[in-house]
């Protein structure tokens, strides 16, 4: 299981899995034990799925995009996030992803009602929809390239942070 591709693919691993978790939470978010279940079962069946030598899968699942909603359930203490300051950037992508929705559904209720208007106005129907297609891809932006950065530069720092500790070469 690989959290960073591009080291994953430099380095030449066999055969890999790249599943967006940020490090050291490659098999899920600490405390859910169905959502650490299912990433593992899929790492261990793309055993089978994976032909030749060199290949690097993708996972479907994304760090705060996994589909089943669970609590977290902790078997002990936990000292708190390793970067205070950054943690809240993750749920505030979220929030704004689900306002981009919210604004996406407004528009296409906007645009069909005046579609079923008696005289429907085509220039504005016309900028309507263009402005729904934008928000799409801005959506499509924030749920895939802000949130894989995100995660890329917490590993890049707690890489880091690991090296200067000694911990990690």
């Amino acid at each position: 299981m690989s959290v960073q591709p591009h080291i994953t693919a430099a380095i030449g691993a066999p055969r890999a899995i790249n599943v967006k978790f940020p490090a050291g939470n490659q098999v899920g978010e600490c405390g859910k034990p169905i959502q650490q279940r299912i990433l593992l079962t899929e790492a261990l069946e793309s055993i089978f799925t994976i032909k030749s030598a060199n290949t690097i899968l993708q996972s479907p699942y994304r760090w705060r995009r996994f589909p089943i909603v669970e609590e977290p359930v902790f078997m002990g203490e936990s000292n708190g996030p390793t970067h205070p300051e950054a943690m809240p950037i993750g749920p505030a992508l979220d929030k704004l992803s689900e306002k981009i929705t919210i604004y996406n559904q407004w528009l296409q209720e906007k645009i069909q009602g005046e579609n079923k208007s008696q005289i429907p106005n085509q220039s504005y129907i016309s900028g309507l929809s263009m402005q729904l297609e934008r928000s799409k891809e801005l959506l499509e932006l924030i749920d895939s390239e802000a949130l894989d950065q995100y995660r890329e530069i917490l590993n890049a720092i707690a890489t880091l942070e690991l090296r200067g500790q000694g911990r990690f070469v």
